[in-house]
């Protein structure tokens, strides 16, 4: 067993720990879960590729409005309206995005990626879609994932074989090209590798694990619409997260994706919604402007000095 395995082990035994301990929050840490999924495979792309990807939402978008189309026109059940829904996510969103990187990098993918997100919101609410999509009502009912200590089992133990599968990317040859090629692409080309290959790889894993996080999160809500889809706050907030967790750390945009989750279920008994939306965004802009790296490393930096 090696010393990585170890660390995932470890954090799914506390992760389990915990919805024994707190069994009646489960609802809040089965969200957090379904965020720290999609935090991290935002993260595992942006983060280690050196394209910021504003558009991570249309993998979990595409992926959520299929599934649920199958399941409530064409009365599949959830087994299989699931797989369809997780292809035509993580394909759809790669066809759509790796064109677009392998052309355009810097502010011009971060504005068409965002764009993106805005043009597709707007698609499914068009009178043209309506019988499709519901529009503004969105597809509902769908049958439900219950909220249920196997569910977030399940959660947690795909949340940390998918770290666990992108720290092994990373640490592999294909992940250090990319690394090289995030630095400096012409060195890369210089030595006769094509860097889009291996960050098109890094954006379809991130896809694929969008896209299954995506499917299980429109059954646990119970309907697909803009707001758990395609919706620009969606995106912005698990961005927040991988930010304040820390972003270049698989176990930061965790850690993020918790710690913003019960912040906002304490707030939410003590402030409305604009002052508590507005509470977090100023923490995030204050965490990327004090400490880039987050505050998990910074958390897990001064336990070694402690013990040290």
């Amino acid at each position: 067993m090696t010393k990585e395995s170890t660390k995932w082990i470890i954090v799914f035994i506390l992760l389990s720990a915990s919805t024994v301990l707190f069994k009646n929050h489960l609802y809040v840490l089965i969200y957090a879960s379904f965020f720290a999924i999609f935090a991290m495979s935002w993260s595992f792309f942006t983060s280690f590729s050196g394209y910021l990807n504003l558009g991570h939402v249309i993998f979990i978008g595409i992926a959520g409005y299929t599934t649920a189309i199958f399941n409530y026109h064409l009365n599949f059940p959830m087994i299989l309206s699931m797989p369809i829904g997780v292809i035509a996510g993580a394909g759809g969103g790669w066809l759509l995005l790796n064109p677009l990187h392998r052309k355009i990098s810097g502010l011009s993918f971060e504005m068409v990626t965002f764009l993106g997100i805005l043009v597709l919101s707007d698609l499914v609410l068009t009178s043209y879609l309506r019988p499709i999509t519901g529009a503004d009502l969105g597809i509902s009912p769908i049958d439900s994932l219950l909220s249920s200590f196997p569910l977030i089992i399940g959660l947690n133990l795909f949340m940390c074989i998918s770290g666990y599968l992108f720290v092994r990317f990373l640490n592999s040859k294909h992940g250090k090209v990319l690394d090289f090629a995030r630095k400096n692409t012409d060195l890369v080309k210089t030595a006769g590798l094509d860097p889009h290959k291996y960050s098109g790889l890094c954006l379809l894993y991130s896809g694929i694990v969008g896209a299954i996080g995506g499917v299980l999160y429109i059954h646990f809500s119970g309907s697909a619409g803009v707001s758990n889809t395609f919706s620009l706050s969606f995106q912005i907030h698990m961005i927040v997260m991988a930010i304040i967790g820390g972003r270049f750390s698989m176990f930061g945009s965790i850690f993020g994706a918790y710690f913003v989750i019960l912040l906002e279920e304490y707030l939410r008994g003590v402030v409305g919604g604009p002052v508590e939306n507005m509470i977090i965004y100023s923490i995030g802009f204050c965490v990327y402007f004090f400490s880039p790296e987050g505050l998990f490393p910074k958390i897990t930096g001064l336990k070694k000095k402690l013990i040290g």
